[in-house]
């Protein structure tokens, strides 16, 4: 089973098993480590289990190396080999064949906790390696959409349409897709504040070019020039929020400060136009104006 990053561009598979995988090698760990608990003798049957492994190859061995190499020897200096050397012979195998096992026995402790440090270390490199591979994913993912979300932000800063083809934009279907990217990095203030401007600015822009567009000459120009100069408002305010989302996007560190400086600039220019009132309220028509279309009907 995985989990799916899904976006509008990329789709990548992240391993959900990996935290299972390492519980279920520490708890082979474990199992190995009280498995001396299950045999007769616990630990000290685990060590001499380790001690005579091998022991029956190793006596076989020395056993031929000694009944080999001690005749030709006596051959060699054109002696026979009487039975108490024969018995020399086999007292020498039993010696070395004890002396190894003794060895492996008093050994062995250290080897089964040599064993089980190299084993505990595995464990925690698969456990490191996990824990590197899971952050570079989420790093390069994030890095990813970041990219992906700046260039798209790109063209919002050089919008520059007639009141005409404005009102023919739908904003749903433009932010939609931007805002399941944005989605993700909303938990920075900043960030949160560039764009919800953009948003409002760009849905009042569309809006109040579909009212100049739908009203057409019934709006009275004292009226259409608030409008205008409302529009041309949003407008410049939307394109400073892009502006600051592309910065802190490509990580520009004076973002804050210039999209400040830009939106003082904005207020300066228009300090004419009464920015608390919506938008809403300057696009319906005075009634003795307004058409069933534009206006509700007076019951």
């Amino acid at each position: 089973m995985s989990i799916t990053f899904a976006s509008r561009k990329t789709r990548i598979a992240f391993p959900q098993n990996a935290q299972a995988f390492i519980l279920r090698e520490k708890r082979r760990l474990h199992n190995r480590r009280n498995y001396a608990h299950c045999l007769p003798m616990g630990y000290l049957g685990k060590c001499f289990h380790r001690a005579f492994a091998g022991s029956v190859l190793f006596t076989d061995k020395v056993s031929i190396v000694g009944g080999v190499l001690a005749p030709a020897i006596f051959f060699a200096r054109g002696e026979a080999m009487d039975s108490a050397y024969q018995g020399y012979v086999a007292w020498t195998i039993l010696a070395v064949v004890g002396g190894g096992i003794a060895l492996r026995l008093v050994t062995a402790p250290y080897f089964m906790w040599k064993d089980d440090q190299k084993e505990i270390a595995e464990l925690r490199k698969t456990i490191t390696n996990t824990s590197v591979k899971r952050r570079q994913f989420f790093e390069e993912t994030f890095l990813a959409e970041r990219a992906n979300l700046a260039k798209s932000m790109v063209k919002f800063t050089v919008v520059d349409l007639p009141i005409i083809q404005l009102a023919t934009v739908n904003p749903d279907a433009e932010l939609k897709p931007l805002t399941e990217v944005a989605a993700l990095f909303l938990a920075d203030s900043h960030f949160k504040r560039y764009w919800g401007n953009f948003c409002s600015g760009f849905r009042w822009a569309i809006e109040g070019s579909k009212f100049m567009v739908e009203a057409g000459a019934k709006i009275p120009e004292e009226q259409k020039r608030e409008v205008a100069t409302r529009i041309i408002y949003d407008l410049a305010a939307m394109k400073a929020s892009a502006e600051a989302l592309v910065a802190i996007l490509t990580e520009d560190l004076q973002h804050s400060e210039d999209y400040q400086k830009k939106i003082d600039e904005l207020q300066i220019t228009y300090s004419h136009l009464d920015r608390e009132i919506l938008p809403g309220t300057r696009w319906d028509l005075p009634s003795s104006l307004s058409t069933p279309n534009t206006a509700s009907d007076e019951q």
